[in-house]
């Protein structure tokens, strides 16, 4: 497979509909589309959008679990020439509330459940003209650019309307049309939200050229063929589920098979009714389904290839244990369109699992000296610095002075590595940032909202190293006086109104000054150090029975 480099992901979507148009192109519970069907469903749903008045220049924002509605409202918007904005769906009201302002969507598509969750009355919270208006046509007062809620749902509020009505809008369904209805217009962006070492999420910029192209080239590295089947338990508001992901099943023309939310029983059920070929995988994703009782290789056996981020064990658990005998690896972010390199998959199993990986088609990567900024020789130790399908930046940055990307196009990832025989090979962050299941985890971020709580006076929050080889945050917490709060009463604080995956894993109560440097900056390393001796206390059961750490010295 192959396509110009400069075809849009809407180009993709119509060589697909005349190509192959009775092929599966995504599955998602009940509801299924044909290439056909997809193609003619994302016409009308862009024709909606336009009728309500977004075009090139708008922004519509998209908070939707993996449903065939998330697909569909991604692509139509693109189709529109909107900037599609993808939020997290594990966001609560803190979360929501930064990303609505930031973003300044026009629209704000939503799903109304996200499993057994009623996300109703958090959205009547961020929008409430939706429910108080008797008609759609408001503004909204916290969010001016923001002026219409469309909901995936059954029952609808007077002042939002019905995704039902876009996939309804009376259009010509002539695919002749459909070229000259949603490609004339200038490329639109997507956007993704990722933690980075600034306090707010990085909403990263990502063009459709790019993510076609990127597509193939892991598609190739993978081995993906137009009879595959692709499985993708993990979010399509990440990097990994909505431009890896979803971008290699549709350039190569296969079925994409969505799960909702990942449960081990229920995924080795879909695998197996659905023969999935291919799985995009995490450790714990792993780690879960082999560990379920209804686990056997009979369930997964036509699943042999697919990509897992994580270290050595990981791909060698994948591979043996749960039976992905190409699984492959790989090193990215979001800013690199979810990955810079990935191993061959026809490489031994030694060799995928103690290495990230070639650099992928139209991709450079470089070690520098995160001192002096210069090129560095083999198996030396650097940051990685890379170039070629990159992020042309972040969507309205707070400091550009502090951006990691230069004027020549390559961005600065804040990881160390080093380059042997061509291969990247990843050694950790440079940065603060705490990766916790996949998840990038910025501490200014919890240490910003966690200053929301009038019983904290100061705090900062640290990453310690797991047995797992994950991280996990730790927060070291100033208070005027111990009995103030708890360990309980803190993590109840935030598990009610941030994304659970934020929620720091220990609290350290303190009530002298977090210690300082001779310059008088933050002693970080000092708070790493101690928060990583609270885990591993904690984490081989010698910890005390009671909640409530109280570390008076570092």
């Amino acid at each position: 497979m192959n396509f110009a480099p400069d075809t849009s992901v809407l180009d993709v979507i119509v060589h697909n509909s005349r190509a192959h148009p009775g092929g599966i192109a995504i599955v998602s519970n009940d509801a299924s589309y044909t290439n056909r069907e997809l193609a003619d469903a994302v016409a009308r749903v862009a024709a909606g959008f336009r009728n309500l008045g977004i075009d090139s220049g708008s922004r519509v924002g998209l908070i939707c679990s993996n449903r065939v509605e998330w697909a569909v409202a991604f692509y139509g918007a693109l189709a529109a020439g909107a900037t599609v904005t993808a939020f997290n769906t594990w966001s609560k009201r803190w979360d929501l509330d930064q990303m609505l302002e930031h973003s300044r969507c026009d629209i704000l598509v939503a799903v109304d459940h996200l499993g057994d969750t009623d996300l109703r009355p958090l959205l009547a919270e961020v929008v409430p003209e939706a429910w108080s208006s008797t008609s759609t046509g408001w503004q909204s007062a916290s969010y001016p650019q923001l002026r219409d809620l469309i909901l995936i749902a059954v029952d609808v509020p007077p002042g939002a309307r019905s995704f039902d009505d876009l996939l309804n809008f009376p259009t010509n369904p002539d695919l002749d049309d459909f070229p000259a209805t949603v490609l004339d217009l200038p490329l639109a962006e997507v956007v993704l939200y990722t933690s980075g070492s600034t306090a707010s999420p990085k909403a990263v910029r990502l063009t459709q050229t790019a993510l076609v192209q990127h597509a193939l080239a892991v598609g190739e590295r993978m081995g993906i063929e137009p009879a595959d089947r692709v499985w993708v338990p993990v979010p399509l508001f990440w990097s990994y589920g909505g431009a890896n992901a979803l971008m290699v099943g549709l350039v190569h023309a296969c079925p994409i098979i969505l799960q909702e939310r990942f449960d081990a029983r229920e995924s080795l059920t879909l695998i197996e009714r659905e023969r999935c070929t291919v799985a995009y995988l995490l450790p714990n994703i792993a780690q879960r389904l082999t560990d379920c009782q209804d686990f056997s290789p009979a369930k997964v056996a036509t699943l042999t290839r697919g990509m897992i981020i994580g270290p050595p064990s990981a791909i060698v658990h994948a591979a043996l244990t749960l039976g992905v005998t190409h699984v492959c690896n790989a090193y990215g972010s979001t800013e690199m369109y979810g990955g810079a390199t990935t191993t061959p998959h026809d490489w031994t199993l030694e060799h995928r699992a103690n290495s990230q990986g070639l650099p992928l088609r139209g991709t450079l990567v470089r070690i520098l000296d995160s001192q002096t900024g210069a090129r560095i020789g083999e198996r030396e130790v650097g940051e990685i610095v890379v170039s070629g399908s990159v992020s042309p930046g972040y969507l309205e940055p707070a400091d550009h002075s502090t951006s990691p990307f230069t004027s020549d196009g390559a961005f600065h990832t804040g990881d160390l590595g080093y380059i042997e025989n061509g291969e990247v090979h990843y050694v950790g962050r440079a940065s603060e940032m705490i990766r916790s299941g996949g998840i990038n985890i910025s501490p200014l971020e919890v240490e910003e909202f966690l200053l929301t709580n009038d019983c904290i006076e100061d705090v900062v929050v640290v990453g310690a190293e797991a047995d797992s080889g994950d991280q996990v945050a730790i927060a070291f917490v100033r208070v005027a006086q111990l009995s103030v709060t708890d360990e309980v009463q803190l993590t109840t604080y935030c598990r009610e109104r941030i994304a659970s995956y934020k929620v720091p894993r220990r609290f350290v109560l303190r009530t002298s000054d977090f210690p300082r440097t001779s310059t008088g900056k933050l002693a970080r390393a000092i708070l790493r150090d101690e928060g990583q001796k609270v885990w591993s206390s904690w984490d081989n059961g010698t910890h005390s029975s009671s909640t409530k750490i109280t570390e008076e010295t570092p």
